[in-house]
């Protein structure tokens, strides 16, 4: 087939219309989703940033309520001061917030009182409206307080006696300028923005700028503004930054989209062009490899076209080609394997159809033999007796004889009883298959002096009545091999449910043999009775495993797959 310059046009523009489209379609999509997701980035970092203030507010909370379980603590329960001087003086060295420290009294006193700077706090603490509304309310107390040396932070938790009255205040200042408060707040600055603590009065209580102190908070303008409210007061903690800062990742990406965008255009279209040119020349020699494979000619092989894509697709045909060819030439060697295997499986069945009728006919021939030496013989021997009885002179003789008379119609039934045993036992219909395989156990081995032993667990489910008839059989086989070949002196016969199938294992301690050796039947009849084993549990869908080696016995290992629901009668 050759490509015409009409046809090769035609596929450029077709080839260079789609790696276009192809190119440009994901930039495109690309670059309205990066746009879109620019103005949500915006919104998920306000949400950072009000998570950000949630967790610093949360920070804060732990701070005050850290100090006043502090403060709550220290005053001993037996109401000893001396004890809860202690324990103020500890809550205060411990404490890298609190500024000082004092125990008021509800009479008026100051009962204790220390501050990291030697400044007296307990008087002026003792005179403020808040702490007399605390020995009223009982409630603790965070509230803010302007001081003659600056602003501070007061906390204060009430203590009461024995008759639930408020007999103490243990109270604690914190600095808002202290480098520690400022470097607390300082955690969640981000950029040159700030941190304030605003009371619900709009006044910054504390903050990451000591400027602010004691003043309104500042209007967000044109600041990134966010804020989250405190648990332990009514304050708020806000967070600002200015907005050029906040957003300059935004505005940077937005510039890097723009800027990245153009060039990729152009080399798309390039691209474009360039696939369009490659992908034409080599197309009129691909089909012709294409034609001749389609053709049935395996042999030419596919000539390479280079290292791009369109030489990976010839490489490709060339492999195809190769797979091809092989697969049909794999395919002849197995439809030559497969006849052989049918010849070789048709000579192996023939023969076991030999064997089961030579079997059968060797089996007739016992019966046959039994009945005319035993059973024939026997009854003969009790018509006689018969005859003897109706001939004797008296009565007592008469009786003696048809004594003798049933003795022998009694071993003639039980000589019909093991004939029948031996074409179908009973058993196996009378009690189930677990009774037969201990009865076939006791009935084979145990007479030659081999202890059987049987552990058996119901399955508590059937098999079908053809699977239980060639397991059945497939035991006999098994435990007649033992009998016959394996010179053992005990067996354990085993019998339970493994999954959805039933397996019996037969395991002897006689002189093993080499399961390869008898892998195919010979022409003694060696094997011949495993492959029956084999082939009569395969009717039903089971398996039989033999392991064993030359001295060290043999375990026989067979699998009957339990009935479903409707195939059991």
């Amino acid at each position: 087939m050759t490509v015409s310059a009409r046809g090769r046009h035609g596929i450029r523009r077709r080839v260079a219309l789609l790696v276009g489209a192809g190119a440009l379609t994901p930039m495109a999509l690309f670059a309205w989703v990066g746009w879109s997701r620019l103005g949500s980035l915006s919104l998920r970092l306000l949400d950072e940033r009000q998570s950000l203030a949630v967790s610093m507010a949360r920070l804060v909370d732990q701070v005050l309520r850290d100090n006043l379980l502090a403060l709550s603590s220290a005053v001993s329960p037996a109401g000893a001061d001396a004890e809860t001087q202690v324990a103020l003086r500890s809550a205060l060295l411990r404490s890298r917030y609190l500024e000082g420290i004092a125990l008021l009294a509800a009479e008026g006193g100051v009962v204790f009182e220390e501050s990291r700077s030697g400044r007296p706090l307990g008087q002026k603490l003792r005179t403020l409206p808040a702490v007399g509304e605390v020995f009223r309310s009982g409630r603790q107390l965070v509230t803010p307080l302007a001081t003659d040396d600056g602003p501070r932070i007061l906390l204060a938790v009430p203590a009461r006696d024995w008759q639930g009255r408020v007999s103490r205040l243990p109270c604690a200042v914190l600095d808002p300028r202290a480098p520690q408060v400022m470097a607390l707040l300082r955690v969640s600055v981000v950029g040159s923005g700030s941190a304030d603590l605003v009371d619900n009065g709009g006044r910054v209580v504390a903050s990451s700028d000591v400027s602010r102190l004691a003043q309104p908070a500042p209007t967000s303008g044109g600041d990134v503004t966010v804020s989250a409210g405190l648990e332990l007061a009514p304050w708020r903690l806000v967070l600002r930054q200015p907005q050029a800062e906040a957003l300059a990742a935004v505005r940077s990406l937005r510039r890097t989209l723009l800027l990245i965008g153009l060039p990729l255009l152009a080399v798309a279209l390039l691209f474009a062009w360039g696939a369009a040119r490659s992908v034409t020349q080599p197309l009129a020699e691909l089909g012709e490899a294409a034609e001749r494979i389609a053709a049935g000619n395996l042999e030419t092989p596919v000539p390479a076209l280079g290292e791009d894509e369109v030489g990976r697709l010839s490489r490709s045909f060339e492999v195809m080609r190769q797979a091809l060819q092989q697969s049909l030439e794999e395919l002849t060697r197995a439809r030559d394997q497969l006849e052989l295997r049918v010849k070789e499986r048709t000579r192996q069945l023939s023969r076991l159809l030999e064997k089961l009728v030579s079997a059968q006919e060797e089996e007739r021939k016992r019966l046959a033999r039994e009945l005319h030496d035993e059973t024939c013989q026997t009854v003969a021997a009790l018509g006689m007796k018969l005859d003897a009885a109706l001939a004797a002179a008296t009565p007592e003789a008469a009786r003696e004889r048809l004594g003798e008379a049933k003795g022998f119609a009694g071993r003639t039934l039980a000589e019909l009883h093991r004939l029948i045993y031996d074409l179908r036992p009973s058993v196996l219909d009378d009690l189930g298959l677990l009774p037969a395989i201990r009865w076939l156990g006791e009935r084979n081995l145990t007479p030659l002096g081999i202890a059987v032993r049987c552990e058996m667990e119901e399955p508590g489910r059937r098999l079908a009545p053809e699977a239980e008839t060639m397991l059945f059989r497939a035991v006999q086989e098994a435990l007649q091999n033992v009998a016959r070949h394996a010179g053992a002196e005990s067996v354990l016969i085993q019998v339970g449910p493994q999954g959805e199938t039933l397996q019996v294992e037969i395991e002897d301690d006689g002189k093993g043999f080499e399961p390869t050796s008898v892998a195919e039947p010979m022409p003694t009849g060696r094997g011949l009775g495993l492959l029956g084993m084999r082939e009569r549990l395969a009717v039903v869908g089971a398996s039989a495993q033999i392991d064993s080696a030359p001295g060290t016995g043999t375990r026989v290992v067979l699998a009957v797959p339990f009935a479903e629901a409707g195939e059991r009668g």
